[in-house]
């Protein structure tokens, strides 16, 4: 069942990569703040926060992995985080200098020799050394944009809840059930919350919509049964006449076998109905929505079991299918008896941009169905931005999702064909 040691590698190649990028950052603004002959204190400082950044780190990644994150450990990784994360914009920057460097380097050898002194060369092309230090000043006072930017994205979009409003034309939806309100929370990821503050804001904006029916697509923690403590009490109090239902992800599963089934307990013993490959019916009179859930299947993991969601389900339901990792869309679900499949798992990357009706990640180039609605064929599939956080606790230009959705039935003439 659990999946902890991959986990601790990719943590430690992760650490070691960032103390290389470090050294290799600060090695630079050593050099830089000596040509500019600024205090030796510019980088003794830097040097000093690099150490205890570094301490802080492999701390953090002890804690989760053997305990759980939780108060001060997340807020320490916070701080690691936006010590780390902007030299990522950096670093580039840096790289082609230095390549460019060696390069003319290169091409000097070739081009000077037999010239043995700078008397040779015109006095117009040695280089102003005052503009020289403007320009390397101005080059490392723009470096601290990128910190600004994640300081944005852990401070103000990290839980700055959306509220994204969804109408779905559902397949074979009958008229009695036209207008019923879902909404959809997913990758609560308990782990990355100081306390229970954020999701009950969010808890309250969920209520507030006064759903039909609640549904929760998995990652309910990060690693740790114990992790659900944090916003337990929020849990009890999500509401839905009709029900609220939920599914595992891949991060419910990174445990023991006795931890997995004290985290199953733990959801349903919420008023959760958790849906392990199981379904239920929401129904008006003689009419009826099904609504099935499926374990988790996606990387490394194979717990679905979509004909057993789908038992005695027919052509002619409606069908709302509870599914994690969007990539199960592909791997079973398309061209299955399923008008609706609701999923999260992509976080939409955490990091992008979106202005203007546009929006755009790098998670797009991982996944197919990475943010928000598609159709395929006849069916549709969701992909929900994610409540909580996984790796970085920030956003940036991408926003923590609660997805309403109003389901609308098929018109006279859509039922005929």
């Amino acid at each position: 069942m659990s999946q902890s040691p991959s986990i601790i590698m990719i943590s430690v190649w992760i650490g070691i990569f960032q103390m290389l990028v470090d050294v290799y950052v600060l090695a630079h603004w050593t050099t830089a703040v000596r040509k500019m002959q600024l205090s030796v204190w510019w980088y003794r400082i830097a040097w000093g926060l690099a150490i205890v950044m570094g301490a802080l780190y492999w701390y953090v990644v002890y804690r989760r992995n053997f305990y759980r994150l939780d108060g001060l450990d997340v807020t320490l990784f916070a701080a690691v985080t936006l010590w780390s994360l902007p030299k990522l914009a950096i670093l580039p920057v840096l790289l082609v200098r230095d390549v460019v460097a060696l390069v003319r380097r290169v091409r000097n050898i070739f081009t000077t020799r037999g010239q043995t002194n700078l008397t040779t060369v015109p006095a117009a092309v040695v280089p102003n050394e005052s503009r020289r230090h403007v320009l390397a000043k101005t080059a490392w006072g723009l470096s601290v944009l990128p910190y600004g930017i994640a300081a944005n994205g852990m401070f103000n979009t990290l839980y700055d809840f959306r509220v994204h409003n969804v109408e779905i034309e559902l397949p074979h939806l009958p008229r009695a059930l036209d207008g019923l309100r879902i909404v959809q929370i997913s990758d609560i990821h308990a782990g990355s919350f100081q306390d229970h503050t954020p999701f009950q804001e969010a808890r309250r904006i969920i209520n507030s919509l006064k759903p039909d029916v609640l549904v929760i697509t998995g990652d309910f923690v990060n690693a740790k049964p114990d992790e659900l403590r944090v916003i337990y009490t929020e849990l009890e109090k999500l509401r839905a006449p009709e029900g609220v239902f939920g599914v595992l992800g891949n991060h419910d599963h990174y445990h023991s076998s006795d931890d997995h089934s004290r985290l199953i307990s733990g959801i349903r013993a919420t008023g959760i109905d958790l849906l392990i490959n199981e379904q239920r019916v929401v129904t008006v009179g003689s009419e009826r929505l099904v609504i099935a859930g499926t374990d988790n299947t996606g990387f490394r993991q194979n717990y679905a079991r979509l004909e057993r969601a789908l038992a005695n389900v027919t052509t002619d339901d409606a069908v709302i299918l509870l599914a994690h990792d969007p990539t199960f869309f592909e791997r079973g679900v398309q061209g299955a008896p399923v008008g609706l499949m609701v999923s999260g798992h992509t976080h939409g990357g955490q990091v992008g941009i979106s202005m203007l009706g546009m929006e755009w990640s790098p998670a797009q180039y991982v996944y197919k169905h990475w943010a928000g609605l598609y159709k395929e064929g006849e069916q549709l599939i969701y992909v929900n931005r994610g409540l909580g956080t996984v790796g970085p606790p920030m956003r940036i230009g991408i926003q923590p999702e609660i997805t309403h959705f109003t389901l609308r039935s098929p018109s006279l003439d859509q039922r005929k064909a």
